[in-house]
């Protein structure tokens, strides 16, 4: 338990400055460039959310083995999160999930969402887009509230802006129970 709390502390010092600059990256890029788009948002996985060995770059199936997420490589090795706790919640079929949701040290949310892809062909997965969980906090009768906003890298709006809205999400939680983030809720 104490090894995952030093952990954690650790990778938030390293992914906080990143976080900000590749998520700059990913948004300002010109929307033909799709190859380009994939390597961008990759790489934000892999500072973000690291894995034990290898690179999201290389991933060829992303898939859920009990409480743990797997990727499997071109090579036919496997690897898990370097940390596993950072993985909360998933949609679709656990050997190929449609969306993974991962929550990094803010206590923030962030949706993986897959293109098409064939489980067992040896291609690199194709991410349709990443979805950020942004919070907006306002007082009301002395009781604090918040609205949450899902704010996508990939996809644009009708202005060329990054794509924002408030949804309720539902997932299946890593231990099978329903795992639901509403858009307003209370702290």
């Amino acid at each position: 338990m104490a090894i995952t709390n030093i952990n954690n502390t650790n990778n938030a010092q390293q992914e906080t400055p990143f976080m900000a600059e590749a998520v700059y990256a990913v948004e300002n890029m010109d929307a033909g460039h799709t190859e380009e788009k994939q390597h961008k948002i990759k790489n934000l996985l892999d500072q973000l959310f690291p894995l034990t060995k290898g690179t999201h770059q290389e991933v060829t199936n992303y898939l859920l083995d009990y409480h743990h997420l797997v990727v499997f490589f071109k090579d036919g090795s496997c690897s898990g999160l370097r940390n596993p706790g950072k993985f909360v919640a998933f949609t679709g079929h656990r050997s190929s999930p449609d969306t993974i949701l991962l929550k990094d040290n803010s206590g923030s949310h962030v949706e993986i969402i897959f293109g098409h892809h064939e489980p067992g062909k040896n291609t690199l997965v194709t991410i349709d887009d990443i979805e950020m969980e942004t919070c907006t906090t306002f007082s009301q009768d002395f009781s604090l509230a918040a609205m949450r906003h899902w704010i996508s890298l990939l996809k644009r709006d009708e202005t060329s802006h990054p794509k924002a809205r408030k949804e309720d999400k539902e997932y299946t939680a890593k231990n099978g129970d329903d795992y639901q983030l509403a858009c307003c809720f209370s702290l």
